[in-house]
């Protein structure tokens, strides 16, 4: 029988661990040739236009954005101070350079803004996952959760991404956690029934609770051209391993865990 081994144990906790951390990664998409120069053509004709009009928050605020796209952030650090000489009151500063803070690896900071902006756009959907970010940067996935709920709860039509999000900031925060976060993937699931993502996390959260009935409704709702791919191939082992099949799937489950986990 598939003997819960205290090798076996640790490597699923491990695996589970690196899956979580790993969706929870924020992906960056490397912009082209192309999206490089359109932004540089873009701040040279913001910066002939304010050279003519210097006050103009409007530009600066414009400028400042597109400088914090192309990563140039003390630049845009430096258009948004400009703005808050000139007008102290207003109305967006605060989620611009709150958002900065958040991008420059300044999660404090970025918070401080983003909570002042929020206190009057309760509802403002980007501001939120803003936040949220800067609270899984500072090891805070409760908080971060709270306010992905937030999004989805406010937002006509919710993106499935931010069920996942919110699904995968309740695991960061514990196994006492993982219930809620298995209630919202199920929520995501109602409206968006063929999301990859959301089955997979829901997966490994049945299989780390061992409710291998869930697990395995998840994983055969699936086609199997998605099944046939690795990371589906290791559930599936794990599943087996779960509902204590013999030897041979556990060492099959421990090494699909570790090549899972060296890539």
């Amino acid at each position: 029988m598939c003997n819960r081994s205290e090798r076996t144990a640790g490597a699923w906790r491990q695996l589970f661990v690196w899956l979580a951390g790993f969706s929870l990664l924020i992906i960056s998409v490397w912009p082209t040739a192309r999206a490089h120069l359109d932004l540089l053509t873009q701040i040279e004709e913001l910066t002939k236009q304010l050279e003519q009009q210097p006050d103009n928050v409007e530009l600066l605020l414009k400028r400042g954005d597109l400088q914090r796209r192309h990563e140039n952030l003390d630049i845009a650090r430096a258009d948004f101070k400009r703005v808050r000489e000139i007008q102290p009151d207003n109305k967006t500063i605060d989620w611009f350079e709150g958002r900065l803070e958040v991008e420059s690896g300044r999660p404090e900071s970025g918070i401080s803004y983003l909570d002042r902006y929020l206190d009057a756009n309760p509802g403002q959907v980007i501001a939120l996952q803003n936040r949220a970010r800067a609270h899984l940067m500072l090891g805070q996935p409760l908080l971060a959760a709270q306010d992905f709920q937030t999004v989805i709860q406010v937002s006509d039509k919710p993106a499935p991404s931010l069920y996942s999000s919110n699904a995968q900031a309740l695991v960061v925060a514990g196994r006492d956690y993982y219930p809620q976060a298995m209630t919202v993937v199920r929520a995501g699931l109602e409206k968006f029934p063929a999301e990859i993502m959301l089955t997979g996390i829901g997966t490994d959260i049945s299989l780390a609770r061992a409710d291998t009935v869930a697990a395995a409704e998840l994983i055969n709702s699936l086609p199997d051209p998605i099944l046939q791919l690795q990371q589906w191939q290791l559930r599936k082992a794990l599943l087996v391993c779960e509902t204590g099949n013999k030897e041979p799937a556990l060492s099959n489950c421990q090494a699909k865990a570790l090549e899972m986990l060296q890539h």
